[in-house]
């Protein structure tokens, strides 16, 4: 199957039900991917919202597997025929390395494979941007409120989570860093 906007959309609306926070979340955070895709290219923009609209549906309740939202709406993403590459940056969002080491999934996040560079921090920046029922964020906002939501997680987990920080601001910085290259080339 190859990349489709509308496809990717219906399987959102399908998992995350169109009246949930984690619908208005993705709908925004795919948004906001339109609205900085030229960072990435036009060979990779379609591919960014995808993995925008998809990138939690990990969270619905039909794909629990492992209770890793990356790592369960990848798998479900290639069974049902996506390219590995979408699947690659659903499981590997936001760090989840990371995460995945502290809840003992990193053999299974493994199995696909992580990529750097504009995408992958295109993913991020616009994940970061958006609050979790769809409004719109400052980057130290969106990272204390997700600090918030899981204080109760296991030591190790929290540990985790605030290990990709440095990390998350990184990808934000670079992502704004290609924009404003982006929006100078254009003014010149």
């Amino acid at each position: 199957m190859r990349v489709d906007v509308d496809e990717a959309r219906s399987v959102a609306a399908e998992l995350l039900g169109t009246e949930s926070d984690r619908w208005r979340h993705a709908r925004a955070v795919a948004r906001q991917a339109e609205q900085i895709a030229p960072v990435v290219g036009p060979v990779d923009r379609d591919l960014l919202v995808c993995a925008a609209w998809l990138h939690d549906i990990g969270h619905a309740e039909a794909l629990n597997r492992t209770g890793f939202h990356p790592l369960d709406g990848a798998n479900h993403l290639l069974v049902a025929g996506w390219p590995e590459r979408l699947a690659a940056l659903v499981a590997h969002q936001c760090e989840a390395r990371a995460l995945a080491s502290a809840q003992g999934l990193e053999q299974e996040l493994a199995r696909f494979p992580r990529e750097d560079g504009a995408l992958a921090d295109a993913l991020v920046y616009a994940d970061l941007a958006v609050g979790p029922g769809g409004e719109r964020v400052s980057l130290m906002q969106r990272l204390a409120e997700l600090e918030d939501r899981h204080a109760g997680e296991p030591l190790a987990v929290r540990q985790a989570r605030r290990s990709r920080r440095r990390p998350l601001v990184a990808s934000v910085e670079r992502t704004e860093q290609r924009m404003c290259g982006r929006r100078r080339a254009a003014a010149g």
